[in-house]
């Protein structure tokens, strides 16, 4: 018995290290671009697209038709004229029977069959029109995609970030808690010796409730990111996960003017090759509505044949009987289907549909390098903002630690304590809250300027 425990406590052991995980921020993300559903549903996008444009090349092909059918038909015997035969003697007089399609004879069965097969040979650029339309529609589902990928790749970051931001609060957070508590027991003994200010020791209980109120703060966020990567990376929530990097540190600043990254963004951002690919999709489609109002020219092969056992069949080609009959011939036609109110609006709805089109494009022309430039200039101001509070956090943890000394040692009270704790704690959580803002920035910069993986 003992060793089968031993051996199941065994292979959960493997199981556990077989599920732990640790990803960088690179692989996060290629696990990521794999994973997330949202891109897989805009590649749906691009399978249906394809397909429209099959549709719209099978329009332009060769159809068949074929309808196969049993009916009911009257019977009709005893000849085509009053004498009760199909022919006439030389100087008699014949009279056609008037009664050969009533059911004086009875029913029958009939049964016959209609097949065609039709090539459209011109339609005015109905076809063309479509299908150029159908076509650039599957480049805007493209670049769809590519912004799928875009928002993935900048939740990832949005969640390595925050993770390692909250980790590093929390862990530094606790390391000034468990600094200032180990004070706290002989405090208490010199208030209740008489040799110390029970004020100084509310004052250490005040800031030891404040600090694990912010632990508990940071270790929530910390346990969310940390959720929210699993998600985004495809890793069941409830598995072990780790980050490669041990503390958050700023990325390094993309190198170039604004002007050349607005450039950029006016080049690469899939946004803008959208608006040229829907700009010439409707125009394309405007044409194709007004096509519509012109007739289409096709040739082909039509077929057709009836049976009816229960009548005669009349040899006779200036009469003819559609219920016993075979007939194949080629054509060639004109089909025009022509509503010229539904056309008007067809094509009136098409124009506006193309309005907004070129709407869309010129707004985005105008505000692509608004978004670069946002996105520079919190860039360049939050590097400052970092440096500043890299040279204050030095500072601050300074005064921290000579004031914990100096109050270990009666020089202060609990009051100037507080305050080097609180201005050491709110300037170390304000850079790391600069560093991820300033990580995101970058990445969001990068996001402006379409320099992400598409």
């Amino acid at each position: 018995m003992r060793h089968v425990q031993h051996l199941l406590w065994a292979l959960s052991l493997v199981s556990a290290v077989a599920q732990a995980q640790t990803v960088n921020l690179q692989q996060a993300t290629e696990m990521a671009l794999n994973a997330d559903p949202r891109i897989e549903e805009q590649r749906a996008n691009v399978a249906a697209a394809q397909a429209l444009i099959h549709r719209v090349e099978g329009e332009g092909g060769i159809r068949a038709s074929v309808n196969l059918y049993a009916a009911l038909a009257p019977r009709a015997k005893d000849g085509i004229f009053t004498n009760g035969t199909n022919t006439c003697p030389a100087g008699q007089s014949c009279t056609l029977r008037a009664g050969g399609n009533t059911i004086d004879d009875g029913i029958t069965v009939t049964s016959g069959i209609m097949a065609s097969i039709i090539k459209p040979l011109y339609t005015f650029g109905k076809l063309e029109n479509y299908k150029t339309a159908a076509q650039y529609n599957k480049q805007v589902k493209a670049d769809q995609v590519a912004l799928a990928k875009g928002e993935t790749w900048l939740t990832v970051r949005r969640a390595y970030y925050g993770y390692l931001t909250a980790r590093d609060t929390r862990q530094f957070l606790t390391g000034v808690r468990n600094q200032l508590a180990e004070s706290e027991k002989p405090l208490q003994k010199k208030a209740d010796a008489g040799q110390g200010s029970l004020r100084d020791v509310y004052a250490l209980e005040n800031g030891l409730g404040q600090l694990d109120r912010y632990i508990a703060e940071a270790e929530g966020v910390e346990k969310i990111a940390l959720d929210g990567l699993k998600t985004i990376i495809g890793v069941p929530i409830h598995d072990s996960l780790t980050v490669a990097d041990d503390h958050v540190e700023p990325v390094t600043v993309p190198e170039g003017s604004l002007e050349k990254f607005a450039n950029q963004a006016l080049l690469d951002r899939p946004e803008m090759h959208m608006a040229e690919s829907g700009l010439s999709a409707m125009r394309a489609y405007v044409q194709a509505r007004k096509s519509e109002r012109y007739p289409n020219i096709y040739a082909g092969v039509v077929a057709s044949a009836e049976f009816t056992p229960g009548r005669d069949q009349i040899n006779n080609p200036y009469i003819y009987d559609p219920l016993n009959q075979a007939l194949v011939t080629p054509v060639l036609g004109i089909k025009w289907d022509f509503n010229p109110g539904v056309i008007a609006a067809n094509v009136s709805d098409a124009e506006a549909e193309m309005r907004g089109v070129v709407a869309k494009a010129q707004l985005a022309q105008v505000g692509i390098p608004y978004q670069v430039a946002e996105a520079y200039h919190s860039v360049h101001a939050l590097k400052t903002e970092i440096a500043a509070l890299d040279k204050a956090r030095v500072a601050a943890k300074r005064w921290m630690i000579s004031s914990f000394l100096d109050f270990q040692a009666g020089l202060i009270d609990g009051g100037k304590l507080a305050e080097a704790v609180k201005a050491n704690t709110v300037t170390q959580v304000d850079y790391l809250r600069a560093v991820n803002d300033f990580n995101m920035q970058v990445a969001q910069l990068k996001i402006a300027t379409g320099d992400y993986p598409q």
